[in-house]
């Protein structure tokens, strides 16, 4: 599809169902509950049923996955496939129900519909009314990715609760650690996966090897991970750093850092919650010597490799107008608190590789705050514009609300209708049961049904007001709003910089000169700020 084409027709009246269009649905259930089946069956009936009801549309393919949680796109097989036959120029729109179906990840929401756009793909999120051919779709979809994501909060915390309380009941938690077989919270030593063990830690505590040798020299003996993977350095610094294999009780030495990327990080020692087993719920496979001499030795080289944390916000954006490749983080030895964006091929190479200037973060930071502020103020016009919509999205969610009520009522007249069945012996129990119970099924689903059609506009209004607050969203609106920032020199001189910002939807770029000797707070103007 051409976008612009399509809006401009838009602009002159004309709707999406009046263009010719290939049409897909997507969905996803995050589990293989029967309700949930349900639900998706329900879906893909609408679809088609919606579909067909548009003259100009053609139906061209369904696109469904079963039991994935929707945090993670990449295992979403069926939704990878629907991007890349939208790459291919098989698509023009995309329906789906809601967004947090479509991704509970407000960054992944963003990317990928911007992504689809880039291929003439539009996405119509029918629940949440938007529309990506409408310029103002990403502030909006901000808006309710942004609540998905609150879900997933909500459900990471449950998770952590349950944790807690297993903790304090002394239950040994987690599982497949390598070494022990685990039943009702007691671990028992696998003899062949424990001498592996203490194999592992004698080689490491001796310091003549490293643990990438480590996992070669396993994998040459023909021993690898119960996956039939090589060992890793990642996972044999966690099985040194766990006491369970020195006979302890431990729990609260890790936790999920970020519910949207399940990046899970070790806690301080001084949070472990940890003891010498006495029950003999968890079994020894190597004394507390050499588990605490091995520690010593991984402590030490920790020390060695520490790495300096990277701030990935300009990742890919930055590019070198004279080689076209992105620019580099340096944060090491004397960048350490002042880090700069440069270059790769000055990285690798110095000023014979490339003398195209390089750029303090601390400046980029001052500069992009001041544009995405100027940028955002335009979207706090849409607010009451937005609770609009959710006010027509209401009437149509208490019409159907009261169509379930009605459902509801005839459902229990049919209940009633079966048990004087029953009794009249008309039907024996065995044929009451079946039908019940798919009453009851039903039931179920008009329930959850009527739960999901919720729409709370204070929330909403909240929601609304967060997301204006710059500051706290800073690395959401910079995805969405620039698309990349190509570095030059003024004069082929390498303090005199020029940074042409081009913006995600939007065809004017901007042009900002800048002096690298100067620091930007000392600037009372900017060019094009």
């Amino acid at each position: 599809m051409d976008i612009i084409k399509a809006r401009n027709d838009l602009l002159l009246g004309k709707t999406i169902y009046d263009m010719n269009l290939r049409v897909v649905d997507y969905g996803r259930v995050s589990t293989d509950k029967d309700e949930q089946v349900n639900s998706l069956e329900n879906q893909i009936n609408y679809f088609n049923d919606f579909i067909k009801g548009v003259k100009k549309w053609k139906h061209v393919n369904s696109y469904v996955d079963e039991g994935l949680s929707g945090t993670e796109v990449r295992k979403r097989e069926q939704f990878l496939k629907m991007i890349e036959d939208a790459k291919n120029g098989k698509i023009d729109l995309i329906l789906t129900k809601e967004v947090s179906r479509f991704a509970r990840n407000t960054i992944d929401s963003i990317k990928y519909t911007q992504l689809l756009l880039s291929y003439g793909v539009i996405v119509f999120f029918i629940t949440d009314n938007i529309n990506t051919i409408y310029k103002d779709s990403e502030f909006r979809l901000t808006l309710m990715a942004s609540m998905a994501q609150d879900e997933v909060r909500k459900l990471s915390e449950r998770v952590k609760f349950g944790i807690k309380r297993s903790i304090k009941d002394g239950k040994v938690g987690g599982g497949g650690l390598y070494g022990y077989l685990k039943h009702n919270s007691k671990l028992t030593i696998i003899e062949d996966e424990a001498k592996v063990v203490k194999m592992i830690f004698k080689m490491y505590s001796s310091e003549n090897y490293g643990l990438k040798r480590i996992g070669e020299v396993l994998a040459k003996r023909n021993i690898f991970t119960r996956k039939g993977k090589v060992f890793s350095d990642t996972s044999l610094k966690k099985m040194i750093k766990n006491p369970r294999y020195k006979g302890f009780y431990t729990a609260n030495l890790s936790e999920v850092e970020d519910y949207k990327t399940h990046k899970r990080i070790y806690k301080d020692k001084k949070e472990w919650i940890i003891y010498k087993d006495n029950k003999g719920f968890i079994p020894a496979i190597v004394s507390e010597k050499l588990w605490k001499k091995a520690n010593e030795v991984l402590e030490k080289n920790s020390k060695k490799n520490k790495s300096i944390f990277e701030n990935r916000m300009y990742t890919s954006k930055i590019i070198c107008y004279e080689h076209n490749i992105p620019f580099i983080r340096s944060a090491s030895g004397k960048r350490k608190n002042n880090p700069v964006w440069q270059c790769n091929n000055y990285l690798r190479h110095g000023l014979k590789g490339c003398i195209t200037p390089r750029l303090f973060e601390k400046d980029l930071n001052v500069i992009f705050n001041k544009i995405i502020k100027n940028k955002i103020k335009k979207y706090k016009n849409l607010k009451e514009e937005i609770i609009n919509d959710y006010k027509v999205i209401i009437n149509k969610v208490e019409l159907m609300s009261n169509n379930l009520e009605e459902k509801i009522k005839q459902l229990d007249t049919i209940k009633e209708k079966l048990l004087d069945l029953l009794l009249n012996k008309i039907i024996n129990e065995s044929e009451y049961k079946e039908k019940n119970n798919k009453i009851k099924k039903e039931l179920e689903i008009i329930s959850n049904n009527k739960i999901n059609n919720c729409i709370n506009l204070n929330k909403i209004d909240k929601e609304i007001k967060r997301l204006l607050i710059v500051e706290n969203n800073i690395k959401d609106y910079f995805n969405i709003f620039v698309n990349k920032i190509i570095v030059s020199k003024i004069n082929n001189n390498r303090n005199n910089i020029r940074l042409r910002i081009v913006f995600n939807y939007e065809d004017d770029d901007m042009i900002i000169d800048i002096n690298n000797k100067v620091s930007l707070d000392k600037i009372p103007v900017i060019q094009g700020l």
